[in-house]
């Protein structure tokens, strides 16, 4: 027998049939959200009806993909448990925002469908085009690794030969474009509420596999000889620190305000008050989402007791060493709904902020709510061709977990000073938010052009947007250009 075809009998008979009947029903969620998905706010926002349930599920699914349990597996192989720090962080920002509204409330009363639409009632259609250009780019780049992260594990965990990477890279975007055409957030959601399930029994599963290949004390042996102190003490690695403290407190804030996929869960919710305990109780669940994965990277580097192997790798590499027949299906099951929920709901949003906040915008004539819709629907399809072409093309420079959050940070830093200073600062004007919005952006792109650590570009774009926000804004009043102040005094308040 070939190594290809021994490497294909990794997954059995019962093992297809799991994965088959899990990617049915997105397919027959598709057809159904269909029938409910013939307006353009039940398309982009489910009708803005999401009770409590629906909503805790749906963004905890949308917010944990494959990728998320890669690039976090990844950190805990290479840096250790002060990795687990994230996950702290993650839980007591979510449940600040929950707990308080801050900011979240405010956004969902507006009832908008984008993040962009808030900076052309705040300030003027300008800002709001650049804002959605800047949404549109951050967002596709940050999504753009997604699929060969996903393919890789994929490959790696079915057996499939090597080779075949980008035939499973396009078979995933083609049955999350399929259902995502069709039915929008409406089978997004449907879908979301069965793949939380999933993905949650299958982080269970993989989790009990861990401590039963390892345990506590192994693992703590295991860190301390590869890293020494490191892997305990966030402030001691060199990767981490008070700077990448810091810029990730901040970060989440505007996740959990701006992240135009969480964004959408918090427009699509029945009020502000639902919206705001939703954030509460998924606190836990972010929790959760960073350390569990940080866990196995860990316990990969205990298990396979080579620290020369790629930190990309070493998660798929240890649970194909674990994982029998069944319930290698029941977890490679759970990856892919974690995958397609987290796709799909990606998918929308730059999709809907391209056609809503540039196109729309920029047209000289009145486009009908039927042409949106259309529109909306092509432009998922052109946005997942991108994706695949960047994920085939695009070498990740170091651990994905830092690629990921400074492309996130190309529009966060910016979209967050120019939101809170909307909403709590009377002050606030375009001039302030046309500055912050190209100063954020260019502090995270840094980055990639100037080879700045990941830790100072984040904390500095983050420090640049606040800085341009509040000077640009006094110079506005002195010239007399607040329009925004006269229009949207409610707003303000």
């Amino acid at each position: 027998m070939s190594r290809a075809a021994w490497l294909f009998m990794k997954a059995t008979g019962i093992d297809y049939a799991i994965i088959l009947v899990y990617l049915l029903g997105c397919f027959a969620a598709g057809v159904l959200g269909k029938r409910y998905a013939g307006s353009l706010s039940h398309y982009l926002v489910a009708g803005r009806g999401l009770g409590l349930h629906l909503g805790i599920a749906t963004l905890a699914a949308t917010e944990t993909g494959i990728v998320t349990y890669m690039y976090f597996g990844e950190l805990g192989y290479v840096v250790g448990f002060s990795a687990m720090v994230i996950g702290l962080l993650t839980a007591a920002v979510t449940l600040l925002i929950g707990y308080t509204g801050f900011a979240v409330k405010p956004l969902r009363e507006l009832r908008l469908m984008t993040v962009p639409e808030y900076f052309e009632r705040r300030y003027s259609r300008g800002v709001r085009i650049l804002m959605g250009f800047f949404v549109a780019l951050g967002g596709i780049l940050n999504m753009g690794v997604f699929l060969r992260i996903e393919g890789t594990f994929l490959v790696h965990i079915l057996g499939f030969p090597p080779g075949s990477l980008t035939v499973v890279m396009t078979v995933l975007l083609t049955i999350v474009i399929v259902y995502t055409f069709a039915g929008g957030m409406v089978a997004v959601v449907i879908t979301d509420f069965i793949q939380f399930a999933i993905l949650g029994f299958g982080a269970i599963v993989i989790t009990g596999l861990a401590f039963q290949a390892t345990g506590l004390g192994e693992l703590y042996e295991t860190a301390r000889t590869v890293h020494g102190s490191a892997p305990f003490n966030p402030l001691s690695h060199p990767q981490l620190g008070w700077s990448f403290l810091l810029w990730q407190g901040i970060q989440f804030v505007a996740v959990m305000i701006c992240w135009q996929p969480v964004a959408m869960r918090a427009f699509s919710m029945k009020d502000s008050e639902t919206t705001r305990r939703m954030f509460s109780w998924t606190s836990l669940f972010f929790l959760g989402r960073a350390t569990l994965p940080i866990f196995w990277g860990i316990a990969a580097l205990a298990f396979l007791a080579d620290p020369s192997i790629p930190g990309l790798q070493a998660v798929p590499e240890f649970l194909d060493r674990l994982l029998g027949p069944g319930l290698r299906g029941v977890v490679i099951a759970s990856m892919l709904a974690a995958s397609m929920s987290t796709n799909s709901a990606y998918l929308i949003s730059w999709s809907s902020v391209i056609c809503q906040d540039i196109i729309v915008p920029l047209s000289r004539k009145s486009v009908s709510e039927k042409r949106q819709l259309v529109l909306n629907r092509v432009l998922v399809v052109v946005v997942g061709l991108a994706l695949l072409f960047w994920g085939l093309w695009y070498t990740l420079p170091g651990p994905a977990y830092f690629y990921l959050e400074i492309t996130g940070t190309i529009y966060l830093s910016g979209a967050l000073a120019a939101i809170l200073g909307g909403i709590y600062w009377k002050k606030a004007n375009k001039v302030g938010a046309y500055s912050a919005v190209l100063s954020g952006a260019l502090g995270a792109l840094s980055f990639f052009f100037l080879d700045v650590p990941a830790n100072y570009a984040g904390f500095a774009s983050f420090g640049l947007t606040f800085i341009a926000m509040w000077a640009g804004s006094l110079i506005g009043c002195r010239l007399r250009e607040d329009p925004a102040l006269e229009r949207t005094g409610d707003v303000t308040r």
